[in-house]
């Protein structure tokens, strides 16, 4: 409800002046003067634009009340358009005029309540001596002294209600602000959140391309192989050649299912789900390589234990790259030894080629900057480069 009346202003400050206007109506039973009525409307008038501009509320409101302290008149429910004014500046303009203001309220309340004290104060004249006549019949009066002057509690009262106007003012003022701090700070955290989820995921989908990388090159360089070996014995010895297209098949059927699981993490469709590739696949990824025609010694250091599914996963695609890469630059005669070291805290991978020496593979975010970039996500350490003699070295260590 509070949030519907601070988006209709206008609405609120017709309200307010209906209110005010009809309990001083009800109010006023004692015959007040035209000039009171009409500098009542007036106050009333400018609770109209007490939102755009509080300061004329302030200084219309101020001027009525004192003209109607000066006629002598009660204080109605229309008085208090002053402290609404001073309330409304405090709100919703500058916190220094609205402190001038209470300091000029508070100073002409105290000049007026002196000059009320100071003239209730004084001795009347002593009247003429005169012969009253008592009738018991008669309803009894109470004289009362017309010459008093109004004070309407005196500084007391009216620099109370001033001041507490100001404060409620100051403590509006204050809770709009931390409103629209704590508004703005929303804005930003889901504004934040919307990057963050973009980030993720655009990382998502980088990870997706290079694991995409690593399967297609991998495979396809397998399969060349066998396909070539395959044609290379098709007359010679068909038997080795059927082995060699068998061993196509299944590279290409084990690569397509990789595809397809991460072809269905991209779009969101329901991918046949099966574990990720690890340490404990090397074997069967050392057995394709062999079976394409590329010697290679597979090496454990330490006692295997279970490794945490980023550094298990790190750990194959490094070692697939590595073979894919000597697959590809190192030459036909070229053998190749993997080693893999468990340490205290540690995973050390190591393979080395003895093909033809080569400058380093480029790579334009896959390849070798793959590798790199999966070990330093990790917080680990990665070396490339060429033998001293012949050949290519890839050495990562990855915290495990």
């Amino acid at each position: 409800m509070l949030a519907n009346l601070r988006s209709h202003p206008k609405a609120v400050d017709i309200g307010l002046t209906v209110l005010i206007g009809l309990s001083t109506v009800v109010s006023a039973d004692d015959p007040e003067g035209l000039e009171w009525w009409l500098t009542s409307l007036v106050a009333l008038a400018s609770l109209l634009v007490r939102h755009r501009n509080p300061l004329i509320t302030f200084s219309t409101g101020s001027a009525v009340s004192l003209l109607h302290l000066a006629m002598g008149n009660d204080l109605r429910p229309v008085d208090v358009v002053a402290l609404i004014g001073l309330f409304s500046v405090a709100a919703w303009g500058s916190r220094r005029l609205s402190l001038a203001l209470l300091a000029a309220g508070l100073l002409v309340a105290g000049a007026w309540s002196f000059h009320a004290s100071q003239a209730n104060s004084r001795e009347p004249a002593p009247p003429l001596p005169r012969i009253i006549i008592i009738d018991p019949l008669a309803p009894f009066d109470v004289e009362t002294d017309d010459r008093q002057v109004q004070d309407w509690g005196g500084f007391a009262g009216i620099g109370l209600s001033l001041t507490v106007a100001w404060l409620a003012g100051l403590n509006t003022r204050q809770r709009r602000i931390r409103l629209s701090v704590l508004e703005q700070r929303a804005a930003d955290l889901e504004r934040e959140r919307d990057t963050q989820a973009a980030l993720a995921v655009v990382a998502e989908r980088g990870r997706i391309s290079r694991e995409l990388h690593d399967v297609v090159a991998h495979a396809l360089s397998v399969m060349v192989l066998q396909a070539q070996g395959a044609q290379a014995e098709l007359e010679r010895r068909p038997e080795r050649s059927r082995e060699a297209m068998d061993a196509v098949v299944g590279t290409g059927r084990t690569a397509l299912s990789e595809i397809r699981r991460l072809l269905g993490a991209l779009g969101g469709d329901e991918p046949d789900w099966e574990p990720q590739p690890g340490a404990e696949r090397l074997p069967r990824l050392v057995a394709d390589v062999r079976s394409a025609g590329t010697p290679v010694e597979f090496l454990v250091e330490g006692e295997p234990r279970p490794l945490p599914s980023t550094v298990d996963l790190a750990a194959y695609r490094i070692v697939q790259e590595a073979l894919t890469n000597v697959l590809k630059h190192a030459g036909p005669d070229a053998s190749v030894t993997i080693v893999m070291r468990y340490g205290p805290g540690s995973l050390e991978i190591e393979v080395s080629d003895d093909g033809v020496r080569a400058a380093s593979p480029s790579g334009t975010g896959h390849g070798l900057e793959g590798m790199r970039e999966r070990v330093n996500v990790l917080g680990g350490t990665f070396e490339a480069g060429p033998r001293p003699d012949r050949g290519f070295t890839v050495h990562a260590t990855l915290p495990s």
